[in-house]
């Protein structure tokens, strides 16, 4: 299939990568804060060279909630995502489809080096989602070890949370388990998901694809596609140094269930060890095994 991210997704990460390069926001800027539910404390931070402060002793709560699959991320995202990708990083990292992955998150400008110098940690799992209100909204979530904060930020109060407004990149963090950063207003619409002050997720709006989806350490979800409705791929480990990728369609074109089709025709020549094709009203689910280089190489259009 050549790559992953070729189905009009390139751009995703890039704009990830450019907004966190941009880091000339002026302080005025970086301190002004909107929503319902903040209150008026506002503390600044100061982090020295080779200096790190604890979550827990930044203050506030943490977030607490289940990351484990981009089901779980996208209950936490505020409605209208286009693009979601969900990455077990340090599960992939023990896979023989790791460094593909990797490779794959590098090329779309959101690679595990550009994670972990966001927080000066090792990153364990990330999300990461783009909206289709603008080029530049987005939401990124993150686990990382060790839990610290190493970045410059002032902290102000929204209901039991510390919103910290980074002075390097002038976006918004929330800490805990996941972390999360991006544009104030995702970031605060976030919290109040969390909080049930609105229940409009991003789930929402994939879950008749999402409902088929079997666990997978890496997991894609997109809408911004031509050949479907929706498009979900995950890939996870399968047996004797296999990988097993589903893809699930929504109101596939007839002519990429046909092309699928042809292909699970001929899927046991071609060296695949299981080529299940399901169909069941609107949706197609394939599930495909075999060596690493097969899946991957394996066009789903």
């Amino acid at each position: 299939m050549g790559s992953i991210v070729s189905y009009a997704m390139k751009s995703a990460g890039a704009k990830f990568l450019a907004l966190f390069l941009i880091s000339t926001m002026v302080l005025s800027s970086i301190a002004y804060f909107t929503g319902g539910r903040e209150d008026e404390g506002v503390e600044e931070s100061l982090v020295t060279e080779n200096q790190t402060i604890d979550f827990l002793d930044v203050g506030g709560r943490l977030v607490n909630e289940p990351f484990s699959s981009i089901h779980d991320a996208l209950r936490m995202t505020p409605e209208g995502v286009e693009m979601a990708v969900y990455v077990d990083i340090e599960a992939i990292s023990e896979t023989p489809a790791g460094p593909f992955i990797r490779s794959q998150l590098q090329m779309e400008g959101l690679g595990i080096d550009i994670l972990d110098s966001l927080y000066g940690a090792n990153t364990t799992h990330m999300y990461f989602a783009t909206f289709e209100e603008s080029n530049d909204s987005f939401l990124l979530m993150t686990t990382f070890e060790p839990k610290i904060v190493r970045f410059n930020f002032i902290s102000r109060q929204y209901g039991n949370y510390k919103v910290l407004q980074r002075m390097d990149t002038g976006h918004s963090n929330v800490l805990g388990s996941p972390t999360i950063f991006g544009p104030q207003k995702n970031v605060l619409a976030a919290l109040d998901l969390i909080e049930g002050v609105n229940t409009n997720m991003s789930y929402a709006r994939y879950e008749t694809v999402l409902l088929e989806a079997p666990h997978a350490e890496y997991q894609r979800v997109t809408d911004n596609i031509t050949f479907a409705d929706q498009f979900y791929i995950g890939m996870t480990p399968g047996d004797n140094s296999t990988l097993v990728r589903t893809t699930i369609y929504l109101k596939p074109e007839p002519k990429v269930v046909e092309k699928i089709e042809s292909l699970g025709a001929n899927s046991t020549e071609r060296g695949f060890d299981e080529y299940n094709i399901t169909r069941t009203n609107d949706l197609m689910v394939v599930s495909i095994r075999s060596t690493p280089i097969n899946v991957i190489s394996e066009t789903y259009q």
